[in-house]
């Protein structure tokens, strides 16, 4: 498997911020063109990367969180661009005790061993992101422990969120909305401004659909930067 990284640190966002997680990042994304607002580019090239069996990433893993019911996050990169690879260290830490979830950019269908992960996040691509339409809406059929990521920056795409869930009004995943983070928030000055009003206008639009609002706050605290 081409891994990016793999480390130790507190989930930043969704239903689970704020639990201490190891993380396991692919390397390589299958999306052409990518996201207007990928933060992770470096983990795009397929070819880069350091390969591991699962076997080893299990072994790391547990050097860096040696306990049962403790949770790991596969992210990327994309996973389920890994294939079968995927499913052989789901099921070895599985065995191994520890609590799952992956965060996909919902251009694969779910896997037929998707119940073995106990959460699954899937984002679906708004305008803004450039790749709108890549996402398969198969992923509102799942459980309700999954996660319907939908990340948000201007009004159109808060229009399409409204489109979108008016359709799957009986579906059960949780649905969260994130507003894009700019990559120059650390710099401080009028943007700032401009990003707060923009938080609260999402805000607004959660409370008015009933939706779970989720906000990056690991960038808050470290910046955006690799293994955090």
């Amino acid at each position: 498997m081409k891994i990016n990284e793999i480390f130790y640190s507190v989930q930043g966002e969704g239903i689970y911020q704020g639990i201490p997680m190891v993380f396991v990042r692919f390397q390589g994304c299958p999306l052409i063109p990518k996201c207007s607002f990928c933060d992770t580019s470096y983990a795009w090239d397929p070819e880069e990367g350091f390969d591991l069996s699962a076997k080893e990433v299990l072994l790391k893993v547990s050097k860096l969180s040696p306990y049962r019911r403790s949770w790991v996050c596969i992210t990327g990169g994309e996973p389920l661009w890994q294939g079968g690879d995927l499913e052989d260290l789901i099921r070895k830490l599985k065995v191994g005790g520890y609590l799952i979830t992956v965060e996909t950019n919902g251009s694969f269908k779910p896997p037929g061993w998707y119940t073995l992960v106990d959460s699954w996040s899937a984002d679906i691509k708004c305008p803004s992101s450039g790749v709108c339409g890549v996402s398969n809406e198969i992923w509102f059929r799942i459980r309700q422990q999954d996660q319907i990521k939908f990340v948000v920056g201007n009004q159109e795409d808060l229009d399409f969120v409204r489109q979108i869930l008016d359709k799957h009004k009986a579906d059960s995943p949780t649905v969260l909305v994130s507003p894009v983070f700019p990559q120059n928030y650390n710099q401080g000055g009028d943007g700032i401004c401009i990003y707060n009003t923009w938080l609260q206008e999402v805000v607004e639009f959660a409370k008015e659909m009933r939706v779970r609002y989720s906000l990056q706050w690991h960038k808050i605290v470290y910046g955006n930067k690799k293994g955090v």
